[in-house]
């Protein structure tokens, strides 16, 4: 099993009340503190979503020992500040009960682009916007973690604008001290565009265990994620100040413009997983084959801190070597090896 868990966690620092200088030098440390982590594959980590809306089934394809964490996907907020009843159809006990078993982080997306058809974006702006309701918020966030047992949060806040940027924050600090309440260990997570980092403000930043950048779907064609979609999304982000182990570099298991799954596609013929484009269905769509998957797994490896998948049921599982969460463990593992051997003749 990949050893690519980091259970230590950035150093943060409040209390911002002796002037701008103060807060400029906090929130250098903030971003820059040293961490308390190993290297090499204990830094690197591998997240995968697992949407609930597909049941549980697809859980029992899952290879647990190629990932390090699940995300669930989604919990619903209102603009209230409550969390929507899961009705899952028992899909995150299942979830957290293979998972845990296998010793896979489990953390719950909050949020996600849309519910019923219409964004989420003004529904988090709504429930923010008083310090008071952001701990209402908070607090409903975090009771999720305490009935399912999870191990953490994502914030799925698509996305904080310049205006809605303090209430943001003032969330993730109120999440932040709620979970470090709730012991060692608990993770704090948000999903982020590749495009742009406005909204997010380094105070943010620094209570974040890390982002996952949704490197993906920068256009419905052939831009939807070429490698140099994945570079241009982590370089973005590493000039908001973020260390490269606090970046986790989304790719894609689905292809555009018809957000058909490599599944499918693979099923159909399985020549396409060595392709970054073919006609399925009289379109020509565009996702990420096996190679592609490997070169952003290397990129990753060596400027990032990590992969995030979206999503887990989309992976094709009847033959191993042409799993893309193989791949990526395959991938990572050489690159290990690698590394291991580099540091050891270096002696």
């Amino acid at each position: 099993m990949l050893n690519i868990f980091g259970k230590g966690r950035w150093i943060r620092r409040d209390g911002f009340t002796l002037g701008k200088l103060f807060v400029v030098i906090a929130t250098a440390v903030l971003l820059f503190c040293t961490p308390e982590r190993g290297s090499g594959m204990d830094q690197f980590k591998v997240v995968g979503y697992a949407p609930n809306w597909y049941g549980v089934g697809y859980l029992n394809n899952i290879d647990y020992s190629q990932v390090t964490h699940l995300i669930y996907a989604f919990a619903i907020p209102t603009a209230e500040g409550e969390i929507r009843p899961l009705n899952d159809g028992g899909f995150m006990t299942a979830l957290v009960k293979k998972a845990h078993e296998n010793n896979v982080k489990v953390c719950i997306a909050i949020g996600g682009w849309s519910y019923g058809g219409a964004p989420l974006e003004s529904t988090f702006a709504a429930a923010t916007d008083s310090d008071s309701k952001c701990r209402t918020l908070a607090n409903a966030m975090l009771k999720v973690v305490d009935d399912y047992g999870l191990d953490g949060i994502d914030v799925d806040w698509e996305y904080p604008r310049a205006n809605t940027s303090r209430q943001y924050e003032t969330l993730i600090k109120y999440l932040r001290e709620g979970l470090d309440q709730r012991g060692e260990g608990k993770i704090l997570t948000s999903a982020v565009a590749g495009f742009t980092t406005t909204g997010y403000s380094p105070v943010a930043l620094g209570y974040l265990d890390w982002v996952n950048v949704m490197a993906y779907d920068g256009n419905g064609g052939a831009g939807h994620s070429p490698f140099n979609y994945a570079v241009d999304s982590t370089n973005t982000w590493k000039k908001a100040g973020l260390p490269k182990d606090k970046i986790i570099v989304g790719v894609p298991f689905y292809a555009r413009p018809n957000w058909t799954s490599y599944s499918d596609l693979t099923a159909a013929d399985k020549n396409n997983a060595a392709r970054d484009k073919t006609e399925y269905k009289g379109a020509t769509v565009y996702y990420n084959g096996l190679e592609t998957i490997a070169q952003k797994t290397e990129f990753a490896f060596d400027n990032a801190g990590g992969v995030m998948i979206w999503e887990m049921s989309q992976d094709y599982v009847a033959d191993k070597k042409l799993s893309l969460l193989n791949k990526i463990y395959e991938t990572a593992e050489k690159k290990l090896a690698e590394t291991k051997k580099a540091e050891k003749g270096a002696d």
